[in-house]
């Protein structure tokens, strides 16, 4: 039997082989293509964490990141190196950056000691650093913990329940870096790609780290490198596949990080026609399960930085603006080496 394995490995075939297992690159693709929209409606309810912390909750599972939990990411920081997350704001309209969500700064009036300036920012979307506060999205009446709608939410009064005033103190954890240009060995991930749960147990096999427990997941697909090669984009994203959905609730992970939109798109097979509402994955992440979500990252020097160390965890933290009922805040997250 060893003799006969040894035969195999040395003919190029694998261990996997002799099991009936596939291991041909479309593997990850057909896997993926198993999970139908049923699955997806059945995970509405299965994968739920509603009452887990109680039912007044509005951490989700920013609960995870225990004070042990910040002391053991501290840790993490050995060299001191502080990188931004953070692109600089969109001044100007382009493909990602409609009219509306151009940021607008006005420089007042200039005096002969000094002068001040107004922001006027709509940051959802595809183009400022943001989180997404569990208010940001709803199903059937319904947020994150089962909280109503019609008795949460108004126009006078922003969210009372599920605003970013939840995450006031701001969030220190472990994020875990995916490198998915890496693992495919491409300089960025061509827009509408979706990114399985193959894809992400793949980039840990090659980079010896696991997200788990109170951490950030960030998902690097190279969005700002080609934005700066080939121009803005919109309508196609290389973000997360539906099949990931279950993995992050296995995980028990705290937030979704990514470079631009986390749901891929377009979805073909995954529309209206098949009971699909848009975003699917936030609405997993955010109504269901609790998870919070962080977008529109600039990860290109934080992935410089982790392929020159090969290190692809490390200390994360951000803090959201403390508007009271408020859907999210901008945000300059921040990883330190």
């Amino acid at each position: 039997m060893v003799r006969r394995l040894k035969l195999l490995l040395t003919s190029g075939l694998t261990v996997a082989f002799i099991l009936g297992v596939s291991l041909h690159p479309t593997h990850g693709q057909n896997r993926s293509a198993e999970v139908t929209p049923a699955d997806y409606a059945r995970w509405r309810t299965e994968l739920r964490n509603w009452g887990r912390w109680g039912p007044n909750d509005q951490k989700g599972t920013a609960n995870l990141i225990t004070a042990a939990k910040v002391r053991d990411a501290a840790k993490l920081v050995q060299s001191g190196i502080v990188v931004s997350l953070a692109h600089a704001v969109p001044q100007q309209a382009a493909a990602d950056v409609p009219e509306n969500r151009i940021f607008k700064r006005t420089t007042n009036g200039i005096s002969a000691t000094g002068t001040t300036d107004n922001y006027d920012v709509s940051y959802h979307g595809l183009s400022v650093a943001h989180t997404d506060a569990f208010c940001h999205f709803f199903f059937e009446g319904q947020m994150y913990n089962g909280y109503s709608v019609a008795d949460s939410i108004s126009a006078e009064t922003g969210c009372k329940q599920g605003s970013i005033m939840g995450r006031r103190d701001g969030i220190v954890t472990r994020a875990v870096l995916y490198d998915m240009p890496q693992l495919k060995g491409v300089e960025w991930i061509e827009p509408g790609t979706p990114i399985t749960r193959a894809d992400l147990e793949a980039w840990e096999r090659k980079a010896g780290v696991k997200v788990g427990p109170g951490d950030i997941i960030l998902l690097y697909v190279g969005r700002w490198k080609r934005r700066a090669a080939m121009g803005p984009h919109a309508g196609q994203v290389a973000g997360y596949f539906a099949d990931t959905i279950p993995f992050f609730k296995e995980r028990d992970i705290a937030f979704a990080g990514h470079d631009f939109n986390i749901d891929w798109n377009p979805r073909p097979g995954w529309g209206p026609e098949q009971g699909i509402i848009s975003n699917p994955i936030h609405q997993a992440l955010l109504v269901w399960m609790g998870i919070g979500i962080v977008e529109n990252l600039d990860l290109e020097q934080v992935a410089e930085t982790a392929r020159r160390l090969r290190r692809y965890e490390f200390l994360m933290t951000f803090a959201p603006l403390p508007v009271e009922g408020g859907t999210g805040s901008p945000l300059n997250p921040l990883a330190i080496f």
